[in-house]
């Protein structure tokens, strides 16, 4: 009953406040402001999972980020399982797809050059953040079973309601920014 009370605040606050920062003017009526727009909300949508998260010390990210690379192309099964137990490596994967997501927010527009007509190029990096944030909720989930297993997890009850509005608000945030690029 309080998570179902605590969902429903939740909610009517997210409504609210998304409400009041809605694109408009420049940012729903200019396709140059409705990039800069997604931009700015992509570039902190993730802060609060990096903030819970530990972060990896640089060697090991890099051993991580080369073992797991070279046990997918090798298919060495005994590589991967050792690279998968390292303590890391859930943290390494959630990072790393929230660091593709802000690139994709940052440059992805601007790789669809070979696209002549920009409406489409602009709902087609719609779509390709839409897919990057799955990535980031995915891993999300499965550092959530990792951490779960600690003695004290880092993340508690309410980071799983704040990965649903996360998920949630890029949806809409996106929604909203289609319908603004079919204004005239």
């Amino acid at each position: 009953m309080k998570k179902t009370i605590l969902l429903l605040l939740l909610t009517f606050t997210f409504n609210v406040s998304y409400a009041q920062k809605k694109p408009e003017g420049k940012f729903c009526n200019t396709q140059e402001g409705r990039i800069q727009y997604i931009k700015d909300y992509s570039t902190s949508s993730h802060d609060w999972i990096l903030k819970k998260v530990e972060r990896v010390p640089p060697e090991t990210e890099k051993y991580i980020s080369d073992e797991f690379r070279d046990s997918i192309a090798t298919r060495n099964e005994s590589r991967y399982k050792k690279v998968v137990n390292n303590p890391y490596f859930f943290a390494w994967k959630l990072r790393d797809s929230i660091q593709k997501f802000q690139d994709e927010a940052k440059n992805g527009y601007f790789h669809k050059g070979n696209i002549k007509n920009s409406h489409e190029a602009e709902i087609l990096f719609y779509t390709n953040l839409l897919d990057k944030n799955s990535d980031v909720m995915e891993n999300y989930d499965e550092y959530k079973i990792f951490d779960n297993k600690r003695t004290k997890p880092y993340l508690d009850s309410n980071d799983s309601y704040s990965r649903g509005f996360s998920k949630g608000i890029l949806k809409i945030v996106i929604q909203d920014l289609i319908v603004c690029s079919f204004k005239k």
